[in-house]
């Protein structure tokens, strides 16, 4: 009796696949990195936490560096197309956009914590990838002082727009520092939720200080 052959379950585009593939290789390294660094994890460990193979990602990526790279870059694309949309959309009140970016920032060195930890590294150890993500920040900066002059209807002058480049650096390099787990005192670091409100608190004074008279200003403090 001649056997039928049942039949096969439709695949996935290849397109598809590879962006499934690529999107477990992504997530996989990420959960790796927030245990250690990118010089100790190998293609193997990726591959396996991702459940791909060797192969998919050679074909896809080349070597682990340019994989570090894509991360980053990757992580700096996210990054900025949220920030650059909420700076955008007229429809968000400009005194809720200190809340919102400091918020989008903390959640996104939260996400990429061991990412970023190796970036810091390599930074140290002369790579640019760092520098990637600092024009970035600058792009973000510039973003919301342009929109600072739409609202007040003229450019910020040297000391305005200085004192907003501050706001930022403090709260990027205090991010910075607590993703490296260096602001802390010995046997007390802050807890997750009181570190993001006091944050986002600090940053809207800075802002709030930062800007002339006449500019909305967020009345409440959450």
């Amino acid at each position: 009796m001649a056997s039928t052959a049942l039949p096969q379950a439709p695949k996935a585009p290849v397109q598809q696949r590879s962006e499934t593939s690529r999107r477990r290789m992504v997530e996989g390294a990420l959960q790796l990195l927030d245990e250690r660094d990118i010089d100790q994890i190998s293609v193997r460990d990726i591959v396996r936490a991702a459940g791909t193979s060797n192969g998919s990602f050679y074909h896809r990526f080349g070597t682990k560096e340019h994989f570090f790279n894509y991360l980053i870059d990757d992580m700096i694309a996210r990054r900025e197309r949220v920030a650059m949309i909420e700076l955008s959309d007229a429809a968000i009140p400009f005194d809720r956009l200190p809340d919102m970016l400091s918020r989008s920032a903390i959640a996104n060195f939260r996400q990429h914590a061991g990412l970023l930890r190796s970036a810091v590294r390599r930074h140290i150890a002369g790579d640019d990838c760092w520098l990637r993500i600092s024009k970035m920040s600058r792009r973000v900066v510039k973003k919301y002082i342009e929109r600072v002059a739409q609202t007040l209807g003229r450019d910020l002058d040297d000391d305005e727009a200085q004192r907003v480049y501050f706001a930022f650096v403090w709260l990027y390099g205090l991010l910075a520092y607590r993703t490296l787990g260096l602001n802390s005192i010995y046997g007390y670091t802050l807890p997750d939720e009181l570190f993001e409100l006091e944050t986002i608190r600090n940053f809207r004074q800075l802002i709030d200080q930062a800007l002339p008279a006449g500019t909305p200003h967020e009345k409440s403090v959450g």
